[in-house]
């Protein structure tokens, strides 16, 4: 079965530029012209990506969003919002909302091509390899910066120790540095799994939360990819090749 991939705007003109951009992955293209019509689609055809305008009559990207990511059954489908506004406040407004990413308009191929793929690749796979990762990460939360450090890592989010996590499902920045090869990686991120001190003591993990990047940068999500094959790779040799695991939190 094809990739379905749903694009929606209210002006044609936004949707035949998306659909030629899209010409050359092997997918089928469903569209919808308002945000109603999208939840519609949605239910009954439950895309692998959905490609959601802001400025809509009906409902604006982030309410058409929050929606979407608020029933259970299609919580997981990944939504990249555009939009002609340039303000912050609206590319944070539809990120809080649960966009896994967002893009202006006029579109850039080259970055709306590699988003797509991006989402597409991240939806498709039941998970990531991790790698741990000890390092200082500062967290930015209603103003005030915190410093925890980090156990392991992937390109889809960081888990940091602590006996007093934040709040879940709130937007926060996370600033680190990825070692190898040495980046500063700055990213909004959100609280997606709490592990407590009793956690801890059945299973043996550390305590701590799970924050899931929301807008990574492409070229932070290289660097990242590449210091968790890098890790893994000397891990291996290091361990021996037999009965090697990769352990997933």
């Amino acid at each position: 079965m094809k990739t379905k991939i749903l694009i929606v705007d209210d002006v044609k003109f936004f949707l035949e530029v998306q659909q030629e951009m899209l010409g050359r992955i092997d997918c089928d293209i469903l569209t919808a012209r308002s945000g109603l019509e999208a939840l519609k689609v949605i239910k009954n055809e439950k895309p692998q990506l959905v490609l959601l305008d802001y400025n809509m009559p009906d409902l604006t990207g982030d309410k058409a969003c929050e929606i979407i990511k608020g029933d259970p059954r299609f919580k997981d489908i990944p939504i990249m919002i555009l939009s002609s506004d340039h303000q912050s406040g609206t590319r944070k407004s539809c990120l809080s909302a649960g966009a896994d990413h967002y893009l202006t308009k006029p579109i850039d191929r080259v970055e709306f091509i590699q988003a797509v793929g991006k989402l597409l690749k991240v939806r498709g796979s039941l998970y990531y390899p991790r790698a741990l990762l000890r390092t200082e990460v500062y967290v930015r939360n209603a103003g005030e910066i915190t410093k925890y450090n980090s156990v392991d890592i992937s390109v889809t989010g960081i888990f940091l120790e602590t006996d007093a996590p934040l709040p879940p499902q709130q937007t926060y920045t996370v600033h680190f540095t990825v070692p190898i090869p040495k980046r500063d990686v700055r990213a909004d991120a959100r609280v997606t799994k709490v592990i407590t001190a009793k956690d801890r003591e059945k299973f043996g993990l550390f305590s701590g939360m799970a924050f899931e990047f929301l807008n990574l940068d492409l070229e932070d999500w290289k660097y990242i990819e590449q210091y968790v094959e890098k890790s893994i790779s000397i891990r291996k040799r290091t361990l021996g090749q037999k009965d090697y695991r990769i352990s997933f939190l």
